[in-house]
């Protein structure tokens, strides 16, 4: 009995449906946790296994269309009610939900630019909660939001307090978010994916944050989460879920050392990490049944990059870009004021003919902006893109015209979000029959031919020809995009951040759809990412960008084994390992962020930028230091 005291949230045998056109979809199936007090409970899964869901039942926030079928949810709050209360059981207009919501129970969400309002300031928004559940106002209110936002980590609460939602970076709007959610201090904290969207720094300061704030309140944290690295660094106890029903449950040390059920193991299988064997390849539970690179040997011929390029001889180079962009301040007449901006400054590499060189680094280090130069998408201030193709160098940004159409026929992109990449107004068939229009190849009989060899290639039914984007999964949306970049039968592939908006399972069976295609069609690859993991698996060299500069470069095995630069040692030390025995340092972790060069030593920052130099530290291993110091000092 006097456990069941410590017990804050109790779901009992919870169903939730949801009313479609012609039925009921069954989100939830009978599905049973219990969460203790001052305790982190992370409810794992993959999207649409009723993660959300749940959470939305919790709050009462469903859509019009769902319902609480039956089950129980039952919130011990014993600080304004003596006995449990069923929340599944409270009528949509009870008052009890109103002073529940943000003041007894609040939410982090998965985005937080949506999340916030962008027409109200942070403090606005943060005080919108004190004078509702606390009748708070004025001076006190104010004084009650700064500390908060101090707490969370802002440099400077007083002008963080005034300042609006974009103008804010990803990791300070999510601070907003938390700080939001714990100013009324409320008994439980719903986190849905409250770092999905960050870089691996962030990340790691934002589990910090909630980790430290979750022990300085005693608040009790359902995270939501998809992520096993999260999981292993936040949990005490963890509930997996599929497909709406609990596959597997129990603490966080049972569950990682002795998992049981297939689905977990699988999904620890599908996790890229940084102690992966030569050739060892992802597990995904659903990887076309094991037919994929039977399927994509079958069609090689046809797809085979014909491209030769002499031994010795860069298939790819890029030399000393640079991108700056012109932002202007005052009239719209031009009599304002302009900002030079530098996106990208001196980045100089090299790609070889069928490597993959992964390129990594923080939102804003340059990377796609370096990707879009090398597509000619955007114009480079200065610099050189020169491409390997019909026998000779060609120089990539002097061309023009029908040379430019023809380049375009060999470098093809894949995008980071599968969905807006793809006209939700044609069908597939539609979708990848387009370049081929375009370019003006084939006849009608020949491009259908062509289109059902690509979603073979690619492990999409042609059957599926006639749909539309919406109707297939994110993993089929990114094999779709990816079919349409194979279609011109390119030799370079830039891949800009393709598998970060997918779960882990799905995430798996894209990486190892390009792994096979790479392979067996010869392609070149510049693999864009900011999650070293999954460059670690793609890639044979790695290039580290930070403030729009290439710190470190080497193989791969010699990066993760010896890195040099203070940027890559921070970004590999944020990294969540899904293991017990190697959790982050939250201690070392700084608030300040990666790029904090204060924090680099006087060997990597140079007064001057024209001090900073590639040095070579060994065997393809450069790093960006000051050329005037003691190479001893690099080691």
């Amino acid at each position: 009995m006097a456990d069941d005291r410590r017990i804050l949230l109790e779901v009992r045998d919870l169903h939730v449906s949801f009313a479609i056109q012609g039925g009921t979809v069954d989100a939830v199936k009978g599905i049973s946790f219990k969460l203790r007090k001052g305790s982190v409970l992370a409810l794992v899964g993959e999207s649409g296994s009723g993660k959300s869901v749940i959470a939305q039942s919790i709050l009462r926030i469903l859509p019009k269309n769902g319902q609480i079928k039956s089950g129980q949810i039952l919130f011990h709050d014993e600080k304004h009610v003596p006995e449990p209360v069923d929340i599944a059981a409270l009528s949509e207009r009870d008052p009890y939900l109103y002073e529940m919501r943000g003041g007894r129970i609040s939410m982090v969400f998965q985005e937080p630019m949506t999340a916030l309002s962008p027409l109200h300031t942070i403090g606005n928004q943060i005080e919108e909660a004190l004078r509702l559940h606390h009748s708070q106002s004025g001076k006190q209110a104010r004084l009650d939001t700064e500390e908060i936002l101090r707490l969370v980590g802002f440099p400077d609460p007083h002008k963080g307090y005034e300042r609006y939602p974009f103008e804010l970076s990803g990791g300070l709007r999510q601070r907003a978010v938390i700080a939001m959610a714990l100013i009324c201090n409320p008994s439980l904290v719903i986190a849905d994916e409250p770092t999905t969207a960050l870089d691996v720094t962030v990340q790691a300061q934002i589990l910090r944050l909630m980790k430290e704030l979750q022990q300085k309140f005693n608040t009790s944290i359902l995270l939501i989460t998809h992520d096993l690295g999260v999981v292993a660094n936040m949990a005490d106890e963890v509930v997996v879920a599929y497909h709406g029903k609990v596959m597997e449950a129990g603490p966080i040390d049972t569950i990682f050392r002795n998992p049981r059920h297939p689905y977990l193991k699988a999904l620890m299988a599908a996790v890229p990490h940084f102690d992966m064997k030569p050739g060892e390849r992802l597990v995904s539970l659903r990887d076309m049944g094991g037919e994929s690179a039977k399927t994509i040997e079958a069609l090689a011929d046809r797809f085979q990059v014909r491209d030769e390029v002499p031994a010795g001889v860069p298939h790819l180079e890029v030399k000393n870009l640079r991108k700056e962009f012109i932002t202007r301040k005052g009239s719209w007449f031009g009599s304002g004021t302009s900002n030079r901006v530098v996106a990208v400054d001196d980045v100089s590499f090299q790609i070889r003919k069928g490597e993959c060189l992964g390129l990594v680094g923080e939102s804003g280090s340059g990377k796609t902006t370096v990707s879009k130069m090398i597509m000619r998408a955007i114009t480079a201030t200065s610099g050189e893109v020169l491409m390997h193709a019909d026998g000779k160098m060609v120089d990539v940004l002097a061309l023009e015209g029908s040379d430019l159409m023809a380049f375009r026929r060999k470098v093809q992109m894949i995008f980071q979000d599968p969905f807006s990449s793809l006209n939700p107004r044609m069908t597939v068939q539609n979708i990848l029959a387009e370049p081929f229009v375009i370019h003006d190849i084939g006849n009608a009989e020949s491009r259908t031919n062509e289109i059902v060899d690509l979603m073979t290639l690619v492990g999409l039914d042609p059957r599926f020809l006639n749909r539309y984007p919406h109707s297939f999964s994110g993993g089929q949306r990114q094999r779709i995009g990816i079919a349409r970049a194979l279609a011109l039968h390119p030799s370079i592939m830039i891949c800009d951040e393709p598998v970060s908006a997918l779960d882990v399972s799905v995430q798996a069976q894209i990486l190892n759809l390009l792994n096979d295609l790479r392979s067996e069609l010869g392609l070149t690859s510049l693999f864009i990412s900011h999650n070293l993991a999954v460059v670690n698996y793609v890639a044979e060299r790695i290039a580290v960008m930070c403030r729009g500069r290439l710190v470190e470069m080497a193989p791969r095995e010699e990066l993760f084994a010896n890195p040099r630069h203070p940027y890559t040692r921070a970004l590999l030390a944020s990294v969540p390992y899904p293991d017990l025995d190697r959790l982050l340092e939250f201690e070392n972790i700084r608030y300040s962020g990666a790029d904090d060069t204060s924090a680099w030593g006087k060997a990597f920052v140079a007064s001057d930028r024209g001090d900073l130099a590639a040095i070579e530290v060994g065997n393809e291993h450069f790093v960006l230091a000051n050329s005037n110091i003691d190479m001893r000092e690099l080691v």
